[in-house]
């Protein structure tokens, strides 16, 4: 499978990784300056922010927007009793 990917962190390979796991970890900010990342299959390790340059981005999914949701119903204020 061409979507995984290996991290390099101080000499240490972890993974494998899907590309989509790699982005998430960017944006947690779980990557350090001094990680590496090569694609399943290829001996080639690019700097992360190298990497994330070459990597396709998968397309955003479309988000079905629903109706805005209707303010609930107020419950009828109850009447104060009249003292006799």
């Amino acid at each position: 499978m061409k979507d995984l990917v290996y991290l390099s962190r101080a000499f240490v390979e972890f993974g494998p990784f899907s590309k989509k796991e790699i982005l998430d970890f960017q944006k947690r900010g779980i990557l350090s300056a001094a990680d590496y990342l090569r694609d399943e299959g290829s001996d080639t390790w690019l700097h992360y922010q190298e990497w994330l340059t070459v990597v396709p981005m998968p397309a955003p999914k479309l988000v079905k927007k629903s109706a805005p949701a209707k303010p609930a119903a107020k419950a009828p204020a109850k009447k104060a009793k009249k003292a006799a």
